[in-house]
């Protein structure tokens, strides 16, 4: 018989990007981002391994997605807990996760590329999230974002975005040299439910480290 129920309890694990950021990943919790420029990606991305890399195991995962371990290490010394892979289809991906360590952060790039995308799909990655407790953040980098309608385009990027814990479109901008993370929170996990809504960070100090 199928187990539906165990006891409520706290998350013992949590990861940001950095301190300013208006949320944290749990485990047990899949997120998905839209970052409407490289910058902004880039920003989120490497400083969130970064951070998570202290604490546990990160898989980074995408249908060949570059993913540079050089620019890592000019914010981590250590990436001996980083592992990386590709996937092509959202069956490789559950996979994946399947083999990954309980408890991980796993990161996702260019979700929406993968094959075989669908509802279905994703209540499956949703499965494997609970049952083995990962910290699962699918992004997506896009130039041809509907600013005017952003759930819309999360429906069509990510399917079934009612199942997510947090869904965050990123953006930089600049002035002068100096550098902004622009962000429109749609939906945050119950602890963050503040956070919904639109943040600018100012982030000359993490950006300046990547370029």
């Amino acid at each position: 018989m199928p187990m539906f129920f165990k006891p409520a309890e706290l998350q013992s694990r949590d990861v940001k990007p950095f301190d300013a950021f208006p949320l944290a990943f749990a485990e047990g919790s899949m997120s998905a981002m839209i970052a409407a420029d490289e910058l902004a990606e880039t920003v989120f991305l490497y400083h969130l391994v970064a951070n998570a890399l202290e604490n546990g195991l990160v898989y980074h995962i995408g249908p060949g997605a570059s993913f540079s371990v050089k620019v890592l290490k000019r914010i981590a010394e250590d990436a001996s807990n980083l592992y990386a892979g590709n996937v092509y289809s959202v069956e490789e991906l559950l996979q994946a996760l399947n083999v990954v360590e309980d408890g991980s952060l796993v990161v996702v790039s260019l979700f929406p590329a993968l094959l075989n995308r669908s509802a279905e799909g994703i209540v499956e990655i949703r499965k494997l999230v609970d049952r083995k407790g990962l910290i699962l953040v699918l992004g997506h980098t896009t130039i041809e974002l509907n600013e005017l309608d952003l759930p819309a385009e999360f429906r069509r990027l990510y399917d079934l975005p009612e199942i997510f814990e947090a869904l965050v479109v990123l953006r930089t901008s600049s002035y002068r040299g100096h550098y902004r993370l622009n962000m429109t929170v749609l939906k945050a996990p119950p602890d963050y439910v503040s956070a919904v809504g639109d943040h600018s960070i100012p982030i000359d100090s993490l950006i300046k480290p990547l370029l």
